[in-house]
């Protein structure tokens, strides 16, 4: 949930031999999102923090890494799904359609999806599942790991069977056409990958594969039963593990392979995760770069171990997300001097919230609902009860407005370098008409 990194992670940076690519030019493939969206009679100025055309599915797999044996991760995917709209009423092997409720002026869309096994839901996809995604390939399916069960609301587990249903997202939903730019993100401290749930979605909506692994000894499970792993190699398996999850869905024979644009891939991290996320690209200790990772966003990113020539060597583009009242990764230690020393990522973001706190961009005010479950760890209770009372109320920025505005800071940024959608800076721009009151926002080029 939170990040507390010693300073001796100043020991994780060294020179590299190597250096990110620069982020790519032209905009090939770069919008199918725009077809869809006038399909949809959702304009491209449309406001990127409200749901976007697609309906979204969810899948769970589990992705090995062969060069660090034992070390499995398990992975939630969301993705775009097909609106009823977009699926005929008759297609084969889809009895009923799944319809999830309405919500009426909060914003959210109403959706109407078909659970399908995603290995037979695209005729692209049969190539795949042929060269051996039928027995799960690279990223096997996780069956029965989580309760959620084909057509029914994703489940986002806190641990075990304890979570939340989602109101957005449904279990094997039939994919939309492809292929969509990759997003992976990385959890916090003591997090899992379920903990900006309502960004993964928001992101899915508009057209991107989301891919969030749990980041083994650094979760809520670990925590609870009282294993770690040491911060400093945490870190690099951490940078491993995005890595990892890009090889496994990249690979032919998984079967969302087809969905994916291998070429437009973005790292995302809140936290400690933040700070996996923005090293991503250049490597770390034995952590290699990564230069698939052409954008880099970090939420509440804790950057301050990170010295000033490491940053400078960053050249992707980067966007930072922070609260004014953060008292883990505070204003002016992370985000606020990253943005200074980032000098060669061109172009970088800093969207300051006021009243946000470090877990503003979490789910952590949902899981709080969950503290009265029964069989829920008492060392698990306590922490989030504790979060929750440090992030829930007044006179901080209330959760739903905070991730609204990185619903609409996120998908802006990665629209805009991902898919060369130079409308979406309108989002981004300091004195622009639509930034909300309370978010100070730098742009430089």
């Amino acid at each position: 949930m939170t990040a507390v990194l010693p300073l001796v992670v100043v020991a994780l940076v060294r020179p590299s031999a190597g250096t990110a690519a620069a982020r790519p030019t032209g905009t090939d493939g770069a919008m199918p999102a725009a077809a869809a969206a006038a399909a949809a009679g959702v304009g491209a100025a449309a406001d990127p923090a409200s749901p976007g055309p697609w309906a979204v599915g969810y899948r769970t797999v589990r992705i090995t890494d062969p060069r660090r044996p034992g070390r499995g991760l398990i992975t939630s995917l969301w993705y775009p799904a097909q609106s009823a709209a977009a699926v005929a009423p008759t297609a084969p092997l889809l009895p009923r359609t799944i319809n999830l409720p309405g919500t009426a002026g909060t914003g959210r869309l109403d959706r109407a999806v078909r659970p399908v096994p995603l290995a037979g839901s695209l005729p692209a996809l049969a190539s795949a599942r042929r060269s051996g995604a039928a027995a799960g390939g690279s990223c096997p399916e996780v069956r029965g790991g989580d309760r959620g069960r084909a057509g029914r609301p994703a489940f986002y587990p806190l641990v075990g069977n304890i979570g939340i249903d989602s109101d957005v997202a449904v279990t094997g939903a039939r994919p939309a056409p492809g292929p969509f730019p990759l997003v992976v993100f990385s959890h916090g401290s003591a997090g899992s990958r379920v903990q900006a749930a309502y960004l993964m979605e928001a992101l899915a909506s508009h057209g991107y594969v989301v891919a969030a692994p749990d980041h083994p000894g650094d979760t809520m499970v670990d925590f609870a039963a009282g294993r770690a792993q040491p911060q400093i190699a945490m870190a690099v398996d951490r940078s491993r593990d995005l890595s990892a999850v890009i090889d496994g869905l990249t690979e032919p024979s998984c079967a969302v392979r087809p969905l994916i644009r291998a070429d437009r891939i973005a790292a995302v991290g809140f936290s400690f995760g933040g700070l996996t996320a923005i090293v991503s690209s250049v490597g770390l200790l034995s952590a290699p770069p990564d230069p698939r990772v052409r954008v880099s966003v970090g939420i509440a990113a804790a950057t301050a171990p990170l010295p000033a020539a490491f940053l400078a060597r960053i050249r992707v583009p980067t966007l930072l997300l922070a609260g004014t009242r953060d008292p883990v990764a505070t204003l002016d230690d992370n985000a606020g001097r990253a943005f200074r020393q980032l000098s060669s990522s061109h172009p970088r973001v800093s969207a300051t919230v006021t009243d946000a706190t470090h877990n503003s961009f979490t789910e952590i005010c949902r899981q709080d609902g969950l503290l009265g479950a029964e069989h829920l760890p008492p060392v698990l209770r306590l922490r989030v009860a504790l979060t929750a009372a440090a992030t829930c109320g007044p006179p901080l920025l209330a959760a739903p407005a905070a991730h609204r505005v990185a619903d609409r800071t996120v998908v802006a940024f990665l629209d805009w370098q991902l898919r060369g959608d130079a409308a979406s800076q309108r989002y981004l721009a300091a004195d622009g008409q639509r930034v909300p009151p309370g978010v100070a926002l730098r742009l430089r080029r």
